[in-house]
């Protein structure tokens, strides 16, 4: 197959040139990313008023699970701009979400693998709360990915069934 054939053939399909076995290593990764969403939600649910955010910043616990969420949230999104996902639908949507975000989930990343000689800063629970723009993005991407990597897997089986 010419490299024109194959633009054609799967011209706006981004996910069809993908590997069954690439496609269920990012299913895999946005699993992980998936759970680690979860836990922090319901964990900064636990903080539903004014007091209890503020106290909040000793908490490390939840942030925990954020670093996680958007740790693989950013090996997920740096997976699909090597990949090339993001340049056609369905994930051209959240290109410039990716763009905005993706120097944040890198420090993320970095703030949950690398253990730093001193206590730094992070982001306290009242701060995430009330960061909705940046909750609402992380949501945004995290949606997108699962739905698109989701739909690619629905797709492949279908297909499967018809041969």
């Amino acid at each position: 197959m010419s490299v024109h054939d194959y633009h054609t053939e799967y011209e706006g399909q981004p996910l069809k040139h993908l590997s069954m076995d690439r496609l269920s290593c990012l299913l895999r990764h946005w699993a992980w990313a998936d759970d680690a969403r979860s836990r922090f939600e319901r964990e900064l649910q636990t903080f539903p008023d004014e007091h209890a955010r503020a106290v909040a910043h000793s908490a490390d616990r939840p942030l925990g699970a954020y670093y996680e969420w958007c740790a693989m949230l950013g090996a997920i999104g740096e997976g699909a701009v090597r990949d090339g996902l993001v340049y056609d639908p369905p994930l051209d949507a959240i290109r410039e979400d990716l763009d905005a975000i993706l120097p944040w989930l890198r420090a993320c990343r970095k703030q949950l693998f690398e253990v730093p000689a001193t206590p730094e800063t992070h982001p306290t629970i009242a701060d995430l709360h009330r960061d909705t723009a940046t909750l609402n993005r992380l949501r945004r991407l995290h949606r997108a990915f699962g739905d698109a990597f989701r739909n690619e897997q629905v797709s492949r089986e279908v297909d499967s069934l018809d041969h």
